[in-house]
Formats: structure tokens, sequence, C-alpha cells
């Protein structure tokens, strides 16, 4: 790495072509961007280049729902690369040679309050989902106005349904009806659970199963 100590061009920070100029306390350092490898990549790499492309592809069109269901207890802004690490790590199955995600595995939401247990759903109709849960009311961390939210993903259309508040957590049962573009959809993947955006808190979500 040189440095350029007295330059004709005033100013000088950024890149030009394959060099790099870089400002310190000690004048203008200038630097060769490093060349892109020839190396084809090995197995491994590739294995892991194609469980990261699923993963995101997944995650992306998540990222606003997420910023209203996600809280951990230590909340910063890496948040959706701790995200994108849980699914990496838990929510792929292998299938052939490859990998699928693993809808059972996804978290949808998460943070310190309690979810709702033993949730069930029935799809009787096109128009709408019944949902009935316990609402573990006298439990720490559970209000009885806590919102309950749902998430519905259509996969042949990669399409996301967020509904954030179905119902209060004390209602013990709701109903979710079916925007009419989604009421001909079939193999619905429902996540249901508790959250208090604004307070930025929220429960590990639920997956219920596929309707």
């Amino acid at each position: 790495m040189a440095r350029i100590i007295n330059h004709p061009f005033g100013k000088i920070s950024g890149k030009a072509g394959t060099l790099v100029f870089k400002k310190s306390k000690q004048g203008i350092y200038i630097s060769a961007l490093p060349s892109p490898s020839t190396k084809k990549p090995s197995s491994l790499q590739q294995l892991q280049q194609s469980k990261m492309k699923m993963v995101m592809h997944f995650l992306k069109p998540l990222q606003n729902i997420l910023s209203k269901t996600y809280f951990p207890l230590r909340q910063n802004p890496l948040a959706f690369h701790q995200i994108k690490s849980y699914y990496l790590r838990h929510a792929l199955k292998p299938v052939g040679e490859g990998y699928a995600i693993d809808y059972a595995q996804c978290l949808l939401g998460y943070g310190e309050l309690r979810p709702p247990e033993q949730v069930t759903a029935q799809r009787p109709g096109t128009n709408k989902i019944k949902l009935a849960w316990e609402p573990q009311l006298g439990q720490a961390l559970a209000q009885q106005d806590d919102p309950l939210f749902a998430v519905l993903y259509h996969e042949a259309s990669h399409l996301f349904y967020f509904v954030p508040k179905v119902a209060k957590r004390v209602d013990g049962t709701a109903s979710l009806k079916l925007p009419k573009k989604w009421r001909d959809f079939s193999n619905l993947h429902l996540w249901v659970g508790c959250a208090r955006s604004e307070e930025k808190k929220a429960s590990m979500s639920l997956y219920v199963g596929k309707f």
C-alpha cells in the first residue's frame, strides 16, 4: 500500500478503476483491488451458496413482517442476520441432492411474550380459516389483550399475507378472513403468535399447518 503526500488533484477518496483511495490522519493511501478468484468453488461452498440463496429467497419478502413480530431479548440492528443464521441452521431440510425450507421450523415471530398453546385450525370454506387456541391467561408474560397475529404463505406464488390482529389472546377463537385473491389458493402455510409491536414485544410463533 502506498501513501500520497502531495498530489495535484485536491482531495481524493473512493475507488477509481482498480485503485482504492483511503483517507487517514497520515494522508491519502492508495491500494489495489484484489483480483477476482478464478478458483472453482468446492462442493461444500456450492452447497452453502445454495442454502444461503434459498434462505434469502424466503426471508426477503418477510423483512417488513418480521420488523413487527421479531423482538429478541437483546435487540440490535443485526437482528435480521440472527434470523438468517437461525434459518440456515434449523429451517432447512435435505431433499434429494439439495435442500428445501422446513416450514414447521420457520420462525415468523420471536420474543419474551408467552405464546398461545394448543392452536388448531380448520378451513371450512375458501374464504376463511377458523382458529382456536388456549390463551394461557394467568401465566407470566401473557396479557388478556395481547393481539394474536397470523401469517399465511402460498408457496407456488411466493406470497405472504400478514394479519397483525386477528383477535385478542383472551378470545380463544377467531375467524381469519382471506382476501379475494387468496380464496382460490390451496396449501396455505399458517403461523400464529402474539405481538405488541409498539412495545417491541412478541411471542415465538407457532406453525399451525397447511390448509
